[in-house]
């Protein structure tokens, strides 16, 4: 049976323009109707060409989707794109939760069923938004890796995947479990209480869950806040995407999605 549910795919940008035109391509090549798919870009302080690739995609197929919008919001608080400073504690997380839930409330607006959150440095397959949805889960991610900029000597955890082991504390779901699902997965779909990156979210979810700045990132209080509201968090462990952390490694993985 064909889903046919509306999608606002969605993400902030800033200076990304390495990789977009990959994200592009990924994004052009979703086998899922492109009348059903709203997009809308927020860039963030972006200085390189990451805008003017964005325009030429708009103009070039805005006319195949339902719409196409691109916001421009600049943060009076400059820093470094360093995701191991300090700064980016600071006044990254809590920026990018005001920009995140500027996607929620966009859903919510323009009334599509699901916003698809997906980060512009993170690359998929044709099938992955069909395969979220074919979930019907209030929210429910892709499982993706990115354990060769951190850790490479723990190639073992999943970083956008996390249990709650004490009252907002978190420990990493790591590869054993999801190559050994406990009980309360269902076939794919491992349960969690703590996910982003790349996460599709209903519009009843956008409604009432809400982004804030936490030292874990953004996304920790958005996930708390929809548990809180008595919604499941849920990962589909079968469905790979590659984040691409640093431009260093653009040659290595830029063909994902198509190879």
């Amino acid at each position: 049976m064909p889903i046919d549910k509306r999608i606002l795919v969605a993400c902030p940008i800033h200076q990304r323009e390495w990789i977009i035109p990959y994200y592009l391509r990924d994004l052009y090549n979703l086998n899922y109707n492109k009348k059903l798919i709203d997009i809308y870009w927020i860039i963030n302080n972006s200085t390189d060409n990451s805008l003017i690739l964005l325009r030429e995609f708009k103009q070039k197929y805005e006319n195949e989707y339902n719409s196409i919008t691109i916001e421009i919001l600049n943060s009076t608080n400059k820093f470094k794109d360093d995701r191991k400073s300090a700064l980016r504690e600071q006044f990254t997380y809590s920026w990018l939760a005001s920009l995140r839930n500027k996607l929620c409330k966009k859903c919510v607006k323009l009334n599509t069923d699901f916003l698809w959150s997906h980060d512009c440095d993170i690359l998929f397959k044709p099938d992955t938004l069909n395969r979220l949805l074919s979930h019907n889960k209030n929210i429910v991610s892709c499982l993706l890796y990115n354990s060769y900029l951190f850790t490479p000597e723990e190639p073992w955890r999943h970083p956008n995947i996390l249990k709650e082991i004490g009252f907002r504390q978190y420990q990493h779901i790591v590869n054993y479990r999801t190559k050994n699902p406990n009980k309360n997965s269902i076939g794919t779909l491992l349960p969690c209480e703590f996910t982003g990156a790349s996460i599709l979210i209903s519009k009843d979810v956008c409604k009432v869950a809400k982004y804030d700045w936490h030292k874990l990132g953004e996304d920790e209080p958005f996930c708390y806040s929809a548990r809180k509201a008595g919604f499941n968090l849920w990962c589909d462990i079968s469905l790979y995407v590659q984040h691409v952390m640093g431009e260093q490694f653009l040659d290595q993985f830029k063909n994902f999605g198509i190879e």
